[in-house]
This record gives C-alpha cells, structure tokens and sequence, in this order.
C-alpha cells in the first residue's frame, strides 16, 4: 500500500488548520502537565504518576477543542469503564491519541519500530478497544472511517524535561492491530501534502479501505506479519 496516498487521503479529510491546532494543544498539554508534575511531586519518583498525568492532560486538551461541520471530538468511555479518551471525527477520518514514553532517541527506527509498536498496541488495546475491532465503524452501521493513532513521544520518565513531545507520528495500523502498519511517518511529513491541497486525489474511503485488505492479503501470502 502507498504510504503516500494515505498521508493524501488524512489531508484531504483533516484541514491543515485543525492539525495544528492538535498539535498545539498536545504540545501545550505536555507544558501543563510537566510543570504540575514538578510542582507536586517532590520526592515521589514521575515514573509513576508522569505517564498517566501526560495521557490525561493530551485527552482533556484535545476534547476542549473547538468542532465545525468538518471537525467533531467526541468523549468516549473506556470498555470496561473507568476512562475517557478523545475521538477525533474529520470526514472519513477518526483519530485517536496516545503518549508514548520513549528512551531519548528519536521517534522513529526501522529496525526495531514493529517490536515496539507490539507492546504499544498491547496498552493502547486497553484504552481504545473500539479501535481494535476490524474495521468495525463506532459511529454506527451506516458509516465507515480510516483509523489513524496520533501518537507523541515522550523521554523516558528518569530523564528531567518532560514539557514537549520528542516528536509526533501518525500511524494507520493494519487491520488486526498487532504488528504491521499501513503508515508510520512523523506529523511533519504531512505538511508536504497539504502543500499540494489543490492537487489532492479525490479517493473515496471505501477505495482506499479495499487497497489496504488487498495489502494485507497480499502480506499475509508472502510471509510478511512477523
């Protein structure tokens, strides 16, 4: 699957000005939450109350988001109860988003990503079950949409500086979420696409959702899930 039509398809259906609004707020809920952190926790190591602190604070930030006819952030409830967690409805396209702790390197390395992204979906499982069901749509029968995970990077928890994301990807999992993705790019790569907004491809979702099933079958025949 090209990598590139789907980084067109999420400009296409995410306006470039709402992007960057998630992506302020995300940087100013890290800002937030570290000096909170700092403030109250003075001999309790942040290994502990850091990563849900980050996660909460993004999840709050991004539901105060204003919504239009294109853009709408739900709150939705974790299975089993107990959280709440941001869906972000544009077009075609739902995200949701996770911090993810990191050591300090960057964001992204092909040569260990799956192994990561493994026991990263293991914890995202837990919070965002409604985006593990195979292309099971949660806003109704009648609609189907490309999930997208906007994850931001956080240094490990024994480093000090805590106040902005490492960096940003998005990332489009496969359709059995454990190991394989159809996208992982840093946010950055996506500004290129929106460059070319009067030239993007007009594909419908159900077109592209059939190229990524003929994707994974034709990964699943090659040996290609690890």
């Amino acid at each position: 699957m090209n990598q590139e039509d789907i980084s067109r398809f999420i400009c296409r259906e995410l306006p470039r000005h709402h992007l960057q609004s998630m992506l302020e707020s995300i940087e100013a809920a890290f800002n937030q939450s570290d000096r909170h952190l700092k403030e109250t926790y003075q001999h309790v190591p942040l290994a502990g109350p850091g990563p849900q602190s980050h996660h909460f604070m993004v999840q709050e930030a991004l539901l105060a988001l204003p919504g239009d006819e294109s853009f709408e952030v739900i709150n939705r409830a974790t299975r089993p109860a107990g959280g709440h967690f941001a869906l972000i409805r544009a077009g075609a396209l739902q995200i949701t988003t996770s911090v993810v702790t990191i050591d300090r390197a960057p964001p992204v390395r092909d040569a260990k990503f799956r192994r990561d992204l493994r026991m990263e979906n293991a914890r995202l499982q837990q919070q965002h079950p409604d985006l593990f069901q195979p292309f099971v749509p949660p806003f109704g029968p009648n609609e189907d949409a490309l999930h997208a995970l906007l994850l931001p990077h956080t240094a490990k928890w024994s480093e000090s500086d805590h106040g902005s994301p490492l960096g940003c990807v998005i990332a489009v999992p496969y359709s059995d979420h454990r190991a394989r993705f159809h996208l992982w790019a840093e946010v950055d790569q996506l500004w290129q696409y929106y460059d070319e907004e009067d030239d993007l491809p007009d594909i419908a979702y159900p077109t592209l959702r059939d190229r990524m099933r003929d994707a994974e079958s034709e990964d699943q025949s090659e040996g290609g899930n690890e």
